[in-house]
């Protein structure tokens, strides 16, 4: 059935739910999904939107953004694991990890020019082929692939290959957009969806639709949702209808007194409680912005 009609740039295009398993989608828009990405992605859709960013000042986005998820990562994957990050990008998540000097590193990355950059910079082994002809013959204890699955055409195949690259007993680190989010689901923001359902996102998850399709692939997996974005982006869609300009400052604590202020200090305070407890809100009501899956594959 037709959930709605309207994506991103293209106020035409439907997109569908099926009322068997929830999940929502929209027709692959690509013919040659990965040229796509090699040629055309950053040029459109980058951290900050509307903006193609210099590679350095991505990484260090990148960087910022994922330390949270990293830390849990390294809570969860013992030392010595050999990980592999599907659609590393430009190495952010992995520079952590290698940080710690606690894994053997893999990555893996379409656009030629983030991949040159894990290699040359990050100074880690980054192939650019598909899931299933990289590193031929070698399987890892964790593969990461954050913000990648919401972009295949075939979400189950895309699962089913990541679990034949894993040992036996090894983790499954997602990350991916709640189709829950509160912004749609709680404030029911038009603006909002016409922003946040976009053409290279082509398929659109809930925490039961992915459960379901992990366990029947053979997975363990443990399901939360996590607010990436804080109160003065929702205030500021609410209002304004349009994303905050500086992608840091909307997900950052709010902190609105300038630290020059004698009143910064107790002001400021409060304000970071309310976007803590905001936050937490989310989380309790199911309704945040992101989806993180941890996943055993059962067969050892």
């Amino acid at each position: 059935m037709v959930h709605r009609k309207g994506v991103r740039g293209d106020p035409e295009c439907p997109v569908y739910r099926c009322t068997y398993c929830g999940l929502a989608f929209i027709e692959p828009p690509f013919d040659d999904v990965r040229e796509y990405y090699r040629s055309e992605y950053r040029r459109h859709h980058d951290l900050d939107p509307g903006t193609r960013l210099p590679i350095e000042e991505r990484l260090a986005l990148e960087q910022e953004f994922s330390w949270r998820s990293a830390k849990e990562f390294m809570t969860t994957v013992p030392e010595g694991a050999s990980v592999l990050e599907v659609g590393c990008s430009t190495g952010g998540f992995l520079s952590h990890l290698q940080a710690n000097n606690r894994y053997d590193l893999y990555g893996a990355e379409w656009d030629s020019e983030s991949a040159d950059y894990v290699r040359r910079v990050g100074e880690l082994p980054c192939e650019e082929g598909d899931i299933t002809e990289i590193y031929p013959g070698k399987t890892f204890t964790a593969i990461v692939a954050n913000q990648v699955l919401e972009h295949q055409p075939d979400p189950e195949k895309f699962l089913q290959d990541l679990k034949s690259r894993l040992i036996g007993g090894g983790y499954l680190f997602l990350e991916l957009p709640n189709a829950n989010d509160a912004l749609l689901s709680m404030y029911e923001s038009e603006a909002y969806a016409e922003f946040w359902y976009r053409r290279p996102h082509i398929t659109y998850w809930e925490a039961e639709t992915l459960g379901q399709l992990l366990a029947v692939l053979g997975f363990e997996a443990r399901i939360r949702g996590f607010q990436r974005y804080g109160l003065a982006n929702h205030v500021n869609w609410l209002i304004n209808g349009e994303p905050m300009q500086d992608p840091r400052m909307a997900r950052r604590l709010m902190k609105p007194v300038p630290q020059t202020n004698r009143g910064a200090l107790p002001l400021n305070r409060v304000w970071t409680m309310l976007d803590n407890h905001y936050r937490i809100q989310m989380e309790t009501l199911y309704c945040t912005d992101s989806l993180r899956a941890i996943c055993q594959r059962r067969e050892i």
